[in-house]
């Protein structure tokens, strides 16, 4: 529940003992009385097309609602959401049966719980995960097709369920969006949103065939391309304009040390435009400075790239040293910021990169497409030998293969005792197939893990129907949001694929809320 000691508004935010104030952006609320006309009229509307805008939009159709219009400012779809990873973290699953997996949705709220330190939102994060199966089966029903399933860092079984990509996500949901009569738009985007006298939403204020700018350090405010159009909704507005990751200026103002050579896994259309035009308008937001690092990204390659598959997969059945050391220095399936922080201990500015092994059969469990995209890139390399191996990357070698043997020790004891944890780190460890996996056999595959700003826990107070709060704590009227653009489902740290569950089980909550209040209201 919503805890008021612990939550805090962007106006009181504190980071690393630093006060910030709120930033002081220059617009107004617009008021409708400033709308000459309106260009077109819709039952809804959602912004973002993403994974929450594009369950938001589909959940509205579900529920009957057929004027709906869904718009993103890029000139394509999906945002962060299409090319992530893609993964679901759902507790209880056919596939999970299939495999042979024990999980509980209080297993994974335990784990959430712990990766955030406790300041999420208990109540959200309950509602999230307990809903997590029957979106599961929704998406399967709207043509997502799930592969297999894994286990992200911070998780305590594998959970993390896999359609391929993000996009293989998006695409069937969007596709079927079109197929149930929905309008989607690009090249669109959402100026200002327009309230009446009673501060309900009535509307946005848009401009159409936008042209983004590519430049990373240009401020959108200051593109004024595109053609101003004024929208008319009669039943809400949902907001599903994702994250801030790649806005070196914005994301500065509650993490400092996110410098402009810091690079993110973000497309670069994920700016604070939105979130500014909404701190303007009184909206209350929380855990701004939570801005979450990911490491199971390659050093070698920008944005989210192609290896990231491989080195997921070798955090669970591989071992990650120190180059200079030979010696491991962080449990390899702890959570994001646990592992971040210590790769960035070490780096040295960007001079000392770990190095993350995995054998030929650890590579197995890789999908061979993923696998072979991240080798083709070079943010994957092979090796014949442990020696090419130590050479390439100059690993110290004596103590490396030393911590090489005890590692592959601890491996063989967590196959006799599943409740087994190393020594050095604390670790456990989870079998493949029934088979637990060392790191052993010729060929042996490397990887250059490098953190890149990737998710912000921080953003709009809702409540787990995705109605927005003002500063004030009141709920503003046809307002909703969702996906990332929100706050207070992951507190201070995100567990790997639980963005995805969040996004989803909250796009398809918004979407129902709005839908089940305008029918109501209009007595369909």
């Amino acid at each position: 529940m919503f805890d008021l000691p612990r939550r805090r508004s962007i106006k009181t935010l504190t980071c690393l003992g630093a006060a910030f104030a709120l930033p002081n952006f220059a617009f107004g609320k617009m008021s409708a009385n400033d709308v000459k006309r309106w260009d077109e009229e819709f039952d809804a509307i959602v912004v973002g097309s993403g994974f929450a805008g594009s369950a938001a939009m589909l959940s509205l159709l579900d529920s009957g609602l057929k004027n709906c219009v869904m718009i993103d400012k890029m000139q394509y779809l999906g945002g962060n959401s299409a090319y992530s990873g893609g993964s679901m973290a759902v507790a209880g699953t056919p596939i999970q049966e299939r495999e042979g997996i024990k999980d509980d949705p209080e297993s994974q709220i335990k784990d959430t719980l712990k990766s955030g330190h406790n300041l999420n939102d208990l109540e959200l994060v309950r509602e999230m995960i307990y809903e997590g199966p029957a979106t599961f089966n929704w998406l399967v029903e709207s043509g997502v097709k799930f592969k297999w399933v894994s286990r992200s860092g911070g998780h305590s079984v594998p959970r993390s369920h896999s359609a391929g990509a993000g996009s293989y996500i998006t695409r069937p949901l969007q596709k079927t969006i079109l197929q149930k009569g929905g309008a989607i738009k690009t090249r669109v985007i959402m100026d200002e949103i327009v309230y009446n006298d009673a501060n309900e939403v009535v509307g946005i204020k848009v401009r159409e065939k936008y042209e983004f700018n590519f430049d990373p350090k240009i401020d959108e405010k200051e593109n004024k391309s595109g053609q101003i159009k004024y929208y008319r909704c009669y039943g809400g507005l949902i907001l599903a304009t994702g994250g801030w990751g790649a806005d070196l200026k914005f994301r500065q103002m509650f993490d400092p040390a996110l410098r402009d050579d810091v690079l993110t896994t973000n497309h670069m259309g994920a700016t604070g435009y939105t979130a500014q035009k909404l701190i303007a308008d009184d909206i209350k937001f929380i855990d701004m400075q939570y801005i979450q690092r990911m490491h199971v990204t390659s050093a070698d390659e920008p944005f989210f790239g192609f290896a990231y598959r491989w080195i997921t997969r070798a955090y669970a059945y591989g071992i990650m040293v120190n180059p200079k050391t030979g010696l491991r220095f962080v449990n390899e399936i702890a959570d994001r910021k646990v592992g971040s922080d210590a790769i960035w201990a070490m780096n040295e500015n960007g001079k000392n990169h770990p190095v993350l092994i995995m054998d030929m059969e650890g590579t197995k469990t890789v999908d061979v497409k993923d696998f072979q995209r991240g080798l083709s890139v070079g943010a994957i390399k092979k090796f014949d030998s442990l020696d090419e191996l130590i050479a390439h990357y100059n690993i110290n070698r004596e103590p490396f293969l030393a911590q090489l043997e005890r590692y592959n020790s601890f491996v063989d004891e967590a196959a006799k005792n599943k409740d087994y944890r190393d020594p050095e780190f604390n670790r456990n460890f989870s079998p493949y197939k029934g088979k637990f996996i060392k790191v052993e056999k010729p060929p042996f595959f490397a990887s250059r893990p490098g953190p890149k700003v990737h998710h912000c826990m921080g953003g709009v107070k809702t409540t787990i129907d995705c109605e927005v709060y003002n500063n004030d704590m009141q709920i503003i009227k046809n307002l909703y949001a969702c996906g990332e653009l929100t706050g207070g489902r992951h507190g201070f740290n995100r567990l790997g694929s639980n963005a995805v569950l969040d996004c989803l089980v909250y796009g398809k909550r918004a979407g129902a809320k709005l839908a089940k209040i305008y029918n109501e209201k209009r007595g369909a």
